[in-house]
């Protein structure tokens, strides 16, 4: 179901247009009143949906076909433009991708997102401004709409900068929580689980986009410029790409060290309950034996006392030869790792 349409234009006058769409089926016959349009459409179920607004449109391109990537993925199809490209999504310490599709035809371009995505997107509600900027020449087309492509891009880069920090804060919660042996349990174990997931699927999904943005730049379409002082944006948009795939790499390395400390620490914990179960049965071991033995000498009560100095003794000497055994042996398994 499409739930929301938003036109932002610029009549072949240079005057921009901002308005809110009730119907589909009324928007197509003024589309072409303008020298660019921008129609962003908010759907329920990006997959569903955009079969309905690609028919409306005309578009060529299968929906499927664009979606179909992984995380994102770019279709020429020479006339139109198919992109798809992830909008990332943190909460409750899971990262969720969010389809962001993007057709480009001469003139027009049409893209397509969820309501999540649009809680996320603020750039609609500047899109008057931007297309003031815009050339309005009718042979500068190409250059026009590319200028607003590249604008759409890096506001969802920007926008998943925004959530690489959150998960940067999370990590930089949990090292502090690490630091603490009294927090070092399970909970925090899986929380650091998460958090690298999370990373990892981020990671997953900015290459993709790195990716696409990159043959976009390169792959020279019909429907972008082909001046390299507009596709240049294009190299920001990659650069910025490509920092942020350098800060998520440095926060997995941080997580990858919290885990070997946290293993470490519960080997550590493990080795001393092991240290101490071996002290208290051989402390219990040697003096039943000798217990044993004293059981078979006649008379036994009238060697009470020297049995008894003789038990303690031998529980004594078999408890500190055992702790300093296990003590050596578990200092010595330290030290080779």
């Amino acid at each position: 179901m499409i739930k929301n349409l938003k036109l932002a234009a610029i009549s072949k006058d240079g005057i921009p247009v901002k308005d809110t769409i009730e119907n589909i089926s009324n928007i197509r016959s003024r589309i072409e009143e303008y020298s660019l349009s921008w129609l962003e459409c908010v759907v329920d179920d990006v997959k569903t949906d955009s079969k309905e607004i690609a028919k409306e449109f005309g578009i060529p391109l299968e929906p499927a076909s664009v979606l179909g990537g992984y995380y994102s993925n770019y279709e020429d199809a020479g006339e139109v433009l198919g992109i798809t490209v992830p909008l990332i999504k943190f909460s409750g310490g899971n990262v969720n991708s969010l389809s962001v599709l993007i057709y480009i035809a001469k003139d027009k371009i049409i893209s397509i997102h969820d309501e999540e995505a649009e809680k996320l997107l603020r750039l609609s509600g500047f899109a008057e401004g931007i297309m003031k900027k815009l050339p309005n020449s009718k042979e500068l087309w190409a250059d026009r709409q590319t200028i607003l492509f590249a604008r759409i891009i890096d506001e969802i880069s920007e926008r998943n900068y925004d959530t690489l920090r959150l998960i940067v804060e999370k990590a930089q919660t949990l090292e502090i929580e690490m630091t603490d042996e009294r927090t070092m349990n399970e909970d925090i174990t899986e929380e650091m689980s998460n958090i690298r997931r999370s990373i990892i699927t981020f990671l997953t999904a900015i290459w993709a986009t790195h990716t696409t943005v990159h043959s976009l730049r390169y792959g020279d379409p019909e429907m972008l410029s082909d001046k390299d002082e507009i596709l240049s944006r294009f190299n920001i948009i990659l650069a910025d790409l490509d920092r942020q795939i350098q800060l998520a790499e440095q926060v997995l390395e941080v997580l990858a060290t919290g885990v070997n400390v946290v293993q470490t620490n519960i080997t550590n914990r493990l080795s001393t309950i092991i240290l101490w179960l071996t002290v208290m049965g051989t402390a219990v071991l040697v003096p039943n034996t000798l217990a044993t033995v004293f059981a078979i000498i006649p008379n036994p009560s009238s060697m009470f006392r020297e049995l008894l100095i003789i038990l303690l003794i031998s529980t004594l000497l078999a408890s500190a030869i055992a702790y300093l055994g296990a003590k050596r042996v578990l200092g010595s398994k330290r030290r080779k790792k």
